[in-house]
């Protein structure tokens, strides 16, 4: 029984990183943009549809696919935030509705280009790893280091990097940031950027466990939301940990409860913190 929850465990910490990944990508856009990307989800797909067009329909190396992927993704997303959301970021609602009808415009176009049926990306990783007595892929292993170590660099790039600390500068304040010299605008387009290459590279890395369609951005988008209020908003420590709160949450109830139950439970959870603590778990009141 103990060896049994343990693995459960080992395997929610691995998808949960997963998610993190992804929601991190939301943290960044909504610290340093302060606007809602509900097409965040979108980006997801496309980092999902493209390692699927250039992995397995071109018959590309995988790793050489992901990088491909996430650059092609950070350049869609360059020009996405200059010709649609720097007209009107000031303007949140509109930055809302126009995101929302964003994501279905892609969906659609990728729905047209590969069809709506359900793809695949097989594994290319075979085997398995030992944890407590039971075993775990070691195809979710290693897109679990992966994930760990993009954070890792993220982190470590905000913290030292002339870009990362200009980042973290607009985030905290943009006018201070304006007159210190920074290019707001030009820091504000490349935090979209990453923040779509980050939900690309969740995508690419999930990709080879779960199947592809069309819609497939809505409940990575629902779940990144969801992480990013519960572990506090512009926390990256707390999305981070939240992504694996939510990832064990998500497997232990799928397998002591139920599997339909799986993808309601981290919102319950979502209900309940919001409730003792507004700010969510590493939110600080302003």
């Amino acid at each position: 029984m103990i060896e049994t929850l343990l693995n459960l465990i080992v395997s929610g910490i691995l998808i949960g990183g997963l998610y993190a990944l992804a929601a991190l990508g939301l943290t960044i856009v909504l610290g340093v943009m302060r606007i809602i990307n509900v097409s965040h989800g979108a980006f997801y797909t496309l980092g999902a549809y493209f390692t699927f067009l250039f992995s397995v329909m071109l018959g590309m190396n995988y790793i050489a696919a992901f990088l491909l992927s996430v650059v092609i993704v950070f350049a869609v997303g360059v020009i996405y935030e200059r010709a649609l959301i720097k007209p009107i970021r000031k303007e949140e609602l509109n930055v809302l509705i126009l995101t929302f009808a964003a994501a279905f415009v892609i969906e659609e176009i990728v729905k047209f280009t590969f069809g709506p049926r359900y793809r695949n990306i097989p594994p290319y990783l075979s085997g398995t790893v030992t944890f407590f007595g039971g075993s775990v892929d070691v195809q979710r292993v290693f897109s679990f280091v992966i994930a760990i170590a993009i954070v890792t660099l993220l982190i470590l790039a905000l913290r030292f990097t002339k870009v990362g600390k200009a980042m973290r500068m607009v985030a905290e304040d943009e006018e201070v940031a304006g007159l210190l010299g920074i290019n707001v605008e030009r820091i504000q387009m490349v935090s979209f950027g990453f923040g779509a290459v980050l939900a690309a590279a969740a995508a690419a890395l999930l990709s080879p466990i779960y199947l592809l369609y069309p819609a497939m951005g809505w409940d990575p988008l629902l779940k990144a939301f969801a992480i990013v209020i519960f572990g506090g908003m512009g926390s990256i420590t707390g999305t981070v940990l939240t992504g694996i709160i939510f990832g064990v949450a998500e497997v232990l109830t799928g397998y002591y409860i139920s599997p339909t139950w799986k993808t309601v439970v981290p919102f319950i959870l979502l209900i309940l913190i919001i409730s003792v603590k507004p700010t969510g778990l590493f939110g600080e009141e302003e």
